[in-house]
């Protein structure tokens, strides 16, 4: 019955829908890009995307042929200063310690070029739950419909908490978007 419990919550939790409109223009890195692939998906040759996990990669590879696929360490990249125009990370900080995202963001300041932006989508979680769980309804600028869920254990997530990290990390916050499960955060890069 343990085993089936966060199954069983995943059906009865409801259904939250997201309108991406548009991703930042450029060359974009996608923090944790893998599982469903929506940021390539929208930008295609223009993503580099990322993840830790191969198995994530292999997941969402097939849904943008044309991205740049990469299994690496989003506190480690691989890229040389100012690499690129613009970052994403979408629903993925919600899988990270807060020493990880912090770490994460670092980096990703490290890698963008200055006046980049920073564009993030994650999850709104509360210290009381157990297990966090959360199923979207993600319609892409193409109209395509994407219908998936996350879970996790992380506790403690939410705008405030992000936006004090992207502070911490010299971010300079453009738009904070709080929505009941989940927010929009797009901060810049200066120098």
């Amino acid at each position: 019955m343990r085993r089936l419990k966060p199954f069983i919550q995943m059906l009865f939790t409801p259904m939250t829908k997201i309108i991406i409109e548009s991703i930042p223009d450029g060359s974009v890195i996608d923090i944790g890009g893998g599982g469903e692939g929506v940021i390539a998906q929208i930008g295609k040759e223009r993503i580099t995307a990322i993840d830790k996990l191969q198995s994530e990669i292999d997941e969402a590879k097939p849904h943008a042929l044309n991205a740049n696929w990469i299994l690496a360490d989003a506190t480690d990249l691989p890229y040389t200063n100012e690499y690129f125009d613009n970052a994403t990370l979408f629903f993925s900080g919600m899988y990270m310690s807060l020493e990880t995202f912090r770490a994460m963001c670092k980096e990703t300041y490290r890698v963008l070029k200055n006046n980049g932006e920073f564009w993030i989508w994650d999850a709104t979680i509360s210290n009381q739950n157990d297990l966090f769980i959360l199923r979207l309804q993600i319609t892409l600028p193409s109209g395509k419909k994407i219908n998936t869920g996350y879970g996790t254990k992380q506790r403690n997530r939410n705008l405030m908490v992000v936006k004090q990290i992207l502070n911490e990390t010299k971010f300079h916050l453009k738009i904070a978007d709080n929505h009941k499960k989940w927010f929009f955060i797009k901060a810049t890069k200066k120098i």
